[in-house]
Order: C-alpha cells, then sequence, then structure tokens
C-alpha cells in the first residue's frame, strides 16, 4: 500500500520533468539538423529533414525516459520522508526513516531519524516525570564533571584529547584514556535516560571500566568486567553505553557496546563512518554479552584522526563539516576551533545538550 501510494506520488515530480528534458532534448536535435540542413545541397534536404525528424525524436525519448526514472526515484525517497515528517507531527515517537545513499536527500533522512530518536527520547522523558519534562540534577552534572579523567594521557605515536562543551540540558557521558604497557584503551561512556539509575549505571560503567584497564587487561575483556559487574548490582533493564579504542602500534581496534554513535575517520580530506556490534552494559550476564560483541581493526596511518562523539554531536547541524575542515590542524587547535564553532553557533542560550570531543590522531 505505501508503496504504490508513494510510486503514484513521485509519478506527479517525474513526468513534467521527464516531458520538458524530452522537449528541450528535441528542440536542441532540431536546431543542429536545421544548422545541417542549411549546409547541405538541395537534393539531401528532404532526406535529412526526415532522419533529423527521426533522430531528434529517438533522442527526446531516451532523454525523457531516463530523467523520468531518475526523477521517480528521487521522487519516491521524498515522499517516504514526508510520510516520516507526517508521522512524526501526529505523536508518533517510534519512527524509522529509509534512507540511502550520501548525497542531500540521504543527509535530509539521517536528519529526519536523528529528530524522530530525539522526540522519542523526550517524550519517554515526560511520560516518565509524570507529564514534566525531565531534565538531569545538576548535581549529577558536576559530580561527573569533577571525575573526568582531565588531561588525558600521552600515548607513544599518538595524539589524544577529549573535551565536553556544557549545554543546558546536561548530559552524563564520560571520556578518558588508560595507558597500559604495550598499548592504551581510549572510552568514551554514557547512560540510557535520565533519571538516578541511570547516573549511578554510568558512573558505575565508568569505574568497573577503568578498574579493569588499570589491571592491565584489554579492552574486550574490559568490557566483559563492565558488563558483568553492572548485571549483578543493578536492577534489570538498567544499562550504559560504551565506546572504546584500543590504541597498539599501527592498529587501533574499535569496541561498541550498545553505542550506535559512529567512529569518525578523517584521512587524506575524507570523512568515513565505522560502527561495531555488541549489547549495551549490564543487560546480559555475560555469554550473549560476550559473543556479541564484535571488534573492527583500523590499520592507522601519519595524519589518520579518529574522532569519538555522543548523539548530540551527530544530530548537531555542521559538527561533521567543522571536523572534516579542521582535523588536518594538530590537536590542541583541532578541539579549539571545531568546539569554539559550535559555541558560537549556539548563540547566547548556549547549547542544549553537552557535546563531546574525544580524538585520536596518528603522529
Amino acid at each position: 500500500m505505501t508503496r504504490r501510494r508513494t510510486a503514484r506520488k513521485s509519478g506527479r515530480l517525474a513526468l513534467p520533468i521527464a516531458l520538458i528534458s524530452g522537449g528541450a532534448a528535441f528542440a536542441g536535435c532540431a536546431l543542429i539538423v536545421l544548422i545541417l540542413v542549411q549546409g547541405a545541397g538541395s537534393q539531401e534536404t528532404g532526406k535529412l529533414w526526415g532522419f533529423g525528424f527521426a533522430a531528434s525524436l529517438l533522442v527526446a525519448i531516451a532523454v525523457g525516459a531516463v530523467v523520468g526514472v531518475q526523477c521517480g526515484k528521487i521522487g519516491s525517497r521524498i515522499t517516504e520522508l514526508g510520510l516520516a515528517v507526517a508521522k512524526i507531527g501526529r505523536g508518533g515517537a517510534e519512527v524509522r526513516v529509509r534512507f540511502t545513499g550520501d548525497d542531500e536527500i540521504g543527509e535530509l533522512g539521517r536528519g529526519i531519524q536523528y529528530l524522530a530518536s530525539d522526540i522519542g527520547a523526550l517524550v519517554a522523558e515526560i511520560e516518565q516525570g509524570g507529564g514534566q519534562a525531565a531534565s538531569r540534577d545538576p548535581q549529577s552534572r558536576a559530580y561527573r564533571d569533577k571525575t573526568l579523567d582531565e588531561p588525558l594521557g600521552r600515548p607513544e605515536d599518538f595524539e589524544v584529547d577529549g573535551a565536553l562543551s556544557p549545554g543546558s540540558r546536561g548530559g552524563l557521558d564520560y571520556f578518558g584514556c588508560v595507558e597500559m604497557e604495550g598499548m592504551s584503551v581510549v572510552y568514551t561512556i554514557g547512560g540510557e535516560g535520565s533519571g538516578p539509575m541511570t547516573v549511578v549505571a554510568a558512573r558505575m560503567a565508568r569505574d568497573e571500566l577503568h578498574r579493569a584497564l588499570q589491571a592491565g587487561r584489554n579492552a574486550r575483556k574490559s568490557l566483559a568486567h563492565a558488563n558483568k559487574k553492572l548485571h549483578d548490582r543493578l536492577p534489570r533493564g538498567v544499562c550504559a553505553r560504551a565506546s572504546l579504542l584500543e590504541l597498539n602500534g599501527d592498529q587501533v581496534k574499535l569496541y561498541q557496546a550498545g553505542d550506535k554513535t559512529p567512529l569518525w575517520i578523517c584521512q587524506a580530506g575524507e570523512v568515513l563512518e565505522l560502527n561495531s556490534d555488541g549489547l549495551a552494559l549490564g543487560l546480559d550476564d555475560g555469554p550473549v554479552f560476550e559473543k556479541g560483541l564484535r571488534s573492527q581493526t583500523l590499520d592507522m596511518q601519519a595524519g589518520t584522526r579518529l574522532v569519538l562523539t555522543n548523539e548530540a554531536g551527530v544530530r548537531m547541524q555542521d559538527f561533521l563539516d567543522l571536523v572534516a575542515e579542521h582535523s588536518p590542524k594538530h590537536t590542541a587547535p583541532f578541539m579549539n576551533l571545531v568546539l569554539g564553532a559550535v559555541e558560537g553557533d549556539a548563540g547566547a542560550e548556549g547549547l542544549r545538550e553537552d557535546l563531546l570531543l574525544v580524538t585520536v590522531k596518528k603522529s
């Protein structure tokens, strides 16, 4: 039903554009034929007119068909986005937008999906708060700010830095770097939700992960340890999410436990996105968590920059463009320029949510 309605609506855009394109192609071919006929002899005029008319008609039909098909696909994608926006307008909190490609329509689809996710989270907070919009406890955020591991370490052959730009609504994201013999681990940790147990889960995940890393365990074993502790000590359903970068020589491994924000890989003027699989910390007692935890390995070249952010950073307009623009710079000016531009664009009211920016660059 939805596909048929989409196709019929896309025809409204495709048909007129196809007719205009076909007409323009026919006129162009006819003009070329006219020029050729004027330079030909009188005996060849009739043949040229007949051949020119047939060729112009064929070119016009081919151009119109190709343009019509392409416009139909574009119209179909726009219609799907329009249906998603209409569902959001009717109060639908669980909206899943189908988007493909890296063009402007694909970017619009991603933006709508992030908007739908943000609205869904806000609706859930309002329902949990009895009709009042939930906000994070300022004391919880102040506690988080005083327990962040700053400044970060200086792993061999890597530049590492991280910062949080505060927002009015707050946030519960942690970040840090633990250096061990032969390798280092950079991590980000966040909570799921905004209630008191979310604060406990995020803080407990940070402490247990930090404790395991300092004991010499690698990233995978440290995540398994933190998951087990959260599952044993917290009520069912309470969880935390984490992303870890294990730095080891010229290789970096990405682990993600329940974190869907991508790792941005900045290299040679391009930005690539990478995700890995894994359950959130605390949802399983161990076997399923460890089986589903899959890493992604990157071969790091000199000058390659990796960037981790939170959901606020992914949703923020132009944030990725700022990261791509300043990624070739050294890490200190990179951090200052990106965060300075974001905070400047926020205006007098400032950011709505905390913005997390953690970066690793191969020296």
